[in-house]
């Protein structure tokens, strides 16, 4: 009878050690999936989504998919990585809402939080670039400012000089967006011998034209020789100066583009590795 109720005693201790062990356990793990796996894996699924659509260009989307990270990894890594391509998503050439300004504050953020972080360095490049630009842009309307008060004073003189009526006619087509009318009429004062006493702005005008984003037979290569020809033949004119810094300008976007081509194969072959860390996963699963 002893050993019976012994037995029996021994089988409650056990059932009721294992009753709170499920308690327990089942308490802990809600709480340690919540906390720990489940954001870990949300941060991953907004990294690759994100990366997946920046590589596809779809701007809005990926900027979606690196705010989510905000909300799952607060002052802590891949906020980082998140601070850093949302400012590329920002300085983006192709990218209908860039914006400069809030590129620049992203950058700063990777560069006064995360000092030591790998993306450091090139955040703080691309903040030298944009503040470079900037130094850049203001030179441009001091110039804008000059340049008009001369176009003022030249304009006097087109009225009273038939022979300047095509440079006229360049500036009205050129707001219009008839840019091959603009380039047109501006050949009427480039092929003439001896030059013209407006070559000078001629040229620069068609600089512009090529340059000028609206201009759907854009060439940065013809621009930037009407540029250099203005700058080598016209040397203390006010339009060499303005070409000097187009030519800058043109240069820093062509950079951009090519390190933007090179976040964008980085992209495309991190998405490759994840797929084939994807892939090993499931195949051990199996």
């Amino acid at each position: 009878m002893g050993r019976k109720q012994s037995r029996r005693r021994k089988y409650l201790y056990f059932c009721l050690a294992g009753l709170i062990f499920l308690v327990f356990s089942g308490c802990a793990a809600p709480e340690k999936i919540k906390v720990e796996i489940k954001p870990h894996g949300e941060v991953d699924q907004h990294l690759i989504r994100g990366r997946e659509l920046l590589a596809q260009k779809d701007f809005e989307g990926a900027l979606s998919e690196y705010q989510e990270i905000f909300s799952l990894a607060t002052h802590q890594p891949p906020e980082d990585e998140a601070f850093y391509i949302i400012g590329l998503i920002y300085v983006h050439p192709e990218n209908p809402k860039r914006n400069p300004m809030k590129s620049l504050y992203y950058f700063n953020r990777v560069t006064t939080d995360y000092p030591q972080s790998l993306w450091d360095s090139q955040a703080t490049a691309w903040i030298g670039m944009l503040q470079e630009n900037g130094r850049l842009n203001l030179s441009i309307e001091n110039l804008n400012r000059r340049v008009k008060q001369l176009q003022l004073e030249k304009s006097k003189l087109l009225e009273e000089r038939e022979s300047h009526q095509p440079l006229i006619n360049s500036r009205g087509l050129l707001l219009q967006g008839k840019f091959e009318e603009a380039s047109k009429e501006i050949q009427k004062l480039l092929a003439p011998s001896p030059r013209h006493p407006l070559e000078d702005e001629a040229l620069f005008q068609m600089g512009l034209i090529y340059a000028h984003p609206g201009n759907s037979k854009k060439d940065y290569g013809k621009s930037i020789s009407y540029f250099k020809k203005l700058m080598k033949d016209y040397p203390q004119s006010p339009w060499s100066d303005m070409a000097k810094i187009w030519t800058g300008m043109i240069h820093e976007n062509e950079k951009l583009n090519q390190a933007v081509d090179k976040l964008s194969q980085t992209i495309e072959k991190s998405k490759q590795v994840d797929i084939e860390i994807e892939e090993k996963k499931r195949e051990k699963g199996k």
